[in-house]
C-alpha cells in the first residue's frame, strides 16, 4: 500500500503561549443531497440506537451484524460489495483496528478509536465466527440502510451505503487530508471512480481539491490562522522575534529571518495574521515546557491515521480549530481519540507571519 504525499502550503516561522441520547430529527437545507456533518453524526447515533432496540436475540444478531457493516462503511469507506465479502474475523485486527481488504482493490485501512469499542463488541458474539457474519443479500442491506435513516428524516438517497461512504470521503478532505490519501482510502483506482467522487454532493469535493492545490481552504475551514496586533518586536543579527497578541487573547511570537522582516517592514500595533504550520505541532497528554511555545490545551474534535500519517483537528479553549499532521507510530502511545484533551506546542519557526 503506497500512500503518496501532498506537500502541504509553506506557512512560516513561529512560536506560541497562552495568558490565562435523545433522538431528534436532523434538519437539512431544501435540496440538499448529500450528509453534512452533523446528519453523519446523527446518523451513526441512529445506528446505535437501532441496534439496541431489538427485542430478541434474532433479531439482536441480525443488527449487530447490519451495524457492523454500517460501521465498515462509514469509517471505513468500504464499498457494501467489499464489506459484505469480508470474514469479519480474519480481516479486522480488533487490537489495532486494521482492517485488510483483499485483491481487487486490496488495502490496509486503519479505523478510528471511536468505532473500535462496537467492533470489538460485535466481534466478540460467538455467531462473528461464521465466515458468512456480513454475508446478506444487497437488496436487504439497502433495505435496511434506508429504513434506519428514515427515522432521521433522511431522504433514501442521502443513506445509502454509497452516499455513507463518499460522505466518509468528504469528511477526510475536510480534515486536510490529502486527496491522493482519501482516493486510496477509497480504493479508487479508475479514473471514472475518482471522477464520479469528484463530482458527488454538487462537486463538493472536486472545491475542496481547487482550493486546497490554491493555497486557499474553505470559509468554514481556515483554520490555522489567527488575526492579531503586534505587541512586541525584537532584532537579532539573523533574525526577528515578532510578539502578536490574537483577538482571542493568544499570545505568538513569530520568529522571521531579517531578509523576510525587512521586506515585511512590520510596526506596533499592525493587524497581521498568523498561520500555523501543521506538520510542526507537537502534541502531549502531560503540560511539559521545554524548549518549544506553549504548551496550549486543545480538545481533539477529529482524528484519522493510515499507516504512517494521523491527521487531526484540535479545538482550543476559544473555540478555535487547528489542524496538526503527525506520524502515526509515535502519536499511537499517546492513546488519542475523538473528545481527549491534548497539549499543544510548536517551534518559534512553524507559523507564516502575513502583514496583508
Amino acid at each position: 500500500m503506497i500512500f503518496m504525499r501532498f506537500p502541504l502550503p509553506v506557512l512560516c516561522r513561529t512560536a506560541l503561549r497562552m495568558q490565562g441520547g435523545e433522538e431528534k430529527t436532523v434538519k437539512h437545507t431544501l435540496g440538499q443531497e448529500h450528509l453534512d456533518k452533523n446528519m453523519l453524526e446523527q446518523l451513526t447515533l441512529r445506528w446505535e440506537a437501532w441496534e439496541a432496540e431489538a427485542t430478541t436475540t434474532a433479531k439482536k444478531i441480525v443488527r449487530a451484524r447490519l451495524h457492523l457493516l454500517f460501521l465498515l462503511i462509514r469509517y471505513g469507506g468500504l464499498r457494501l460489495g467489499e464489506a459484505l465479502g469480508l470474514n469479519a474475523r480474519e480481516a479486522i485486527d480488533t487490537v489495532t483496528g486494521m482492517v485488510h481488504l483483499p485483491s481487487p482493490g486490496g488495502r490496509d485501512i486503519l479505523l478510528p478509536l471511536s468505532c473500535m469499542k462496537h467492533i470489538r463488541r460485535i466481534l466478540s458474539l460467538p455467531e462473528a465466527e461464521d465466515a458468512a457474519f456480513l454475508h446478506f443479500d444487497q437488496g436487504f442491506v439497502r433495505k435496511k440502510f434506508y429504513a434506519v435513516a428514515q427515522g432521521l428524516g433522511l431522504a433514501p438517497g442521502m443513506a445509502g451505503p454509497r452516499a455513507i461512504r463518499y460522505a466518509r470521503g468528504l469528511e477526510l478532505l475536510r480534515l486536510h487530508v490529502p486527496f491522493n490519501v482519501v482516493q486510496a482510502f477509497l480504493g479508487q483506482q479508475k479514473t471514472a471512480q475518482v471522477a464520479e467522487f469528484l463530482e458527488f454532493a454538487g462537486g463538493e469535493a472536486k472545491d475542496i481539491v481547487r482550493e486546497s492545490a490554491s493555497g486557499r481552504l474553505p470559509k468554514e475551514e481556515e483554520i490555522n490562522s489567527f488575526i492579531g496586533i503586534i505587541t512586541s518586536m525584537e532584532t537579532g543579527m539573523r533574525a526577528a522575534s515578532i510578539e502578536v497578541t490574537t483577538f482571542s487573547d493568544l499570545v505568538i511570537t513569530a520568529l522571521c529571518d531579517m531578509s523576510r522582516f525587512m521586506d515585511m517592514a512590520p510596526h506596533l500595533n499592525q493587524v497581521v495574521t498568523v498561520a500555523i504550520d501543521p506538520e510542526h505541532i507537537v502534541l502531549s497528554t502531560e503540560k511539559e515546557t521545554g524548549s518549544l511555545q506553549g504548551p496550549v490545551k486543545a480538545t481533539v474534535v477529529s482524528l484519522h491515521k493510515d499507516t504512517v500519517e494521523s491527521f487531526l483537528t484540535l479545538e482550543l479553549p476559544d473555540g478555535t480549530l487547528v489542524s496538526a499532521v503527525l506520524e502515526s507510530a509515535p502519536l499511537a502511545r499517546l492513546r488519542l481519540r475523538q473528545g481527549s484533551q491534548v497539549y499543544m506546542s510548536f517551534p518559534a519557526r512553524a507559523v507564516r507571519i502575513m502583514t496583508d
